[in-house]
């Protein structure tokens, strides 16, 4: 214990700086190269501020030790890097580096200043290479991108596109691969990732030319992707949102449904339901005698097995005391069983369960405001046709459309020289937006501002995708006439 409190009485001295570890999340690929030449560093380095560098290379880290690329023998945090990692001037001064052809390298660069120091020291580091061969075809491999999630839930994806721009007979195409729980898929279009879980996603850019005279040019302006934060069970173009099938106990007819979302401007509702019959009741039916051994047994009366059987209902016993363990195939309509020899087994269950007949309801109230705080109401009703009786069971199902588009070509009218406002029939897609007219646009209202030359037609063309409908609540009743 120490006699005196040295921080109270401010008899110690304390030191601050300032400091950062980088590593890249895209590396320097000399896969295509036939020749390394040499690094290019540059940035500011200021009195008293250090910078230091370090490279991860198949998963394992190197420095240069005289000029010769050797195993880093530290862990590779910032302290040890600052004392033993390379200084610029010997990475700069550097030649000769086909050790590291065929490699993909991530520099590792760490920064340090002391508190008192207004700048901080910068790096840029660049990779000069070369081939000996003509090239036609690239591939590169982008950064990996994580992607913005609801705690303890993995994102969906619901879009990814590319703009890309070629000229003559160039080509591109982007893949991308996705990652779940530190594993990776294998590399696949981007329309085939539509609606797949991924935490992390990464893309490939390939890029394809037929000449090198210059008249060929391929270029991948961005990339698009939008997902979910994996708080919702569906995502895509259509949803679904199903209630309890559930026993009323007397005969239904009607079914009315009032629905309350956020206001809809693209996308649509549709709502179904199904009736049925109540399915029918087994009690204590002698299935057959135990063996002893594994055995299966058919749940049937006088040889014919029942059909449609309630598998949340099937029950079992063996003299008369409930089989809790056992397996059932409702199928084929089998249990099986692994008992004492010479009991005889009894079953209770429902059967004859209909299969689920949905009629799409009719729409009485289309999106009528309900709250001033932007609420809308939707009302739907159905109603059997006559002759349908003993309808005892029923449930609702509501489908949730997100349709998508394409405006090509379309025209505005004309410009007057002067700031116009122009609302847009769908919500476009802002990063589609292709008009001949400087412009800005707010994807909530849906509202294009638009300066273009006096008296010239404005043609504009976008993609468009439907709003995300936002269910607040629903309510169903039923009545028997």
């Amino acid at each position: 214990m120490l006699n005196n409190a040295t921080m109270r009485f401010g008899t110690d001295n304390f030191s601050f700086s300032k400091s950062a570890l980088l590593t890249a999340k895209q590396p320097f690929d000399t896969s295509i190269y036939t020749d390394v030449e040499n690094f290019i560093i540059t940035g500011t380095e200021p009195a008293s501020t250090a910078r230091r560098f370090i490279f991860k290379i198949d998963d394992e880290l190197f420095y240069f030790v005289n000029q010769t690329l050797t195993a880093y023998p530290h862990a590779g945090e910032l302290e040890d890097i600052l004392q033993y990692g390379n200084t610029a001037a010997e990475i700069n001064a550097l030649t000769n580096l086909n050790a590291l052809v065929g490699k993909k390298i991530y520099p590792i660069i760490a920064l340090y200043a002391p508190a008192d120091l207004t700048t901080m020291p910068t790096a840029a580091i660049n990779l000069k290479c070369r081939t000996n061969t003509e090239i036609y075809d690239k591939s590169v491999e982008t950064a990996e991108y994580d992607l913005a999630s609801v705690a303890g839930s993995t994102p969906r994806i619901a879009e990814i596109s590319a703009k890309t721009v070629c000229t003559g007979n160039a080509t591109t195409e982007v893949q991308c691969r996705l990652k779940n729980e530190d594993t990776w898929s294998d590399w696949i279009s981007l329309a085939a990732a539509k609606d797949k879980e991924a935490q992390t996603v990464q893309f490939k850019l390939n890029y394809k030319v037929t000449t090198l005279d210059g008249t060929d040019s391929a270029k991948i302006s961005s990339i698009l992707i939008k997902h979910t934060l994996g708080a919702a069970q569906v995502s895509g173009d259509v949803a679904e949102i199903y209630s309890i099938v559930q026993s009323y106990e007397t005969d239904l007819k009607t079914c009315y449904l009032v629905v309350k979302h956020k206001k809809l401007i693209d996308s649509r509702l549709e709502a179904y339901v199904n009736f049925m019959q109540e399915p029918k009741h087994r009690e204590l039916i002698n299935i057959g005698t135990s063996t002893g051994t594994l055995q299966t047994l058919a749940l049937a009366v006088d040889g014919v097995k029942d059909t449609g059987i309630d598998q949340n209902t099937i029950l079992l016993f063996a003299d008369g005391v409930p089989i809790t363990g056992f397996s059932y195939n409702v199928a084929v309509s089998e249990v099986t069983i692994n008992i004492s020899a010479g009991k005889a087994i009894t079953a209770t269950y429902d059967y004859g369960h209909a299969v689920e007949d949905w009629q799409e309801m009719i729409e009485e109230i289309s999106q009528q405001p309900y709250k001033e705080d932007g609420t809308y109401m939707t009302r739907f009703h159905y109603t059997l046709p006559d002759g349908a009786t003993d309808k005892k069971i029923s449930n609702i199902r509501l489908r949730l459309f997100r349709p998508a588009g394409k405006v090509e070509n379309s025209s505005l009218g004309v410009a007057n020289g002067q700031m116009q406002m122009f609302v847009l029939p769908h919500q476009a897609k802002a990063e589609t937006i292709q008009l001949n007219a400087d412009f800005s646009y707010d994807a909530d209202s849906q509202i294009l501002r638009v300066v273009g030359k006096k008296d010239e037609e404005l043609i504009i063309s976008f993609s468009w995708l439907g709003e995300a409908q936002e269910i607040l609540s629903w309510t169903a009743g039923w009545s028997p006439t």
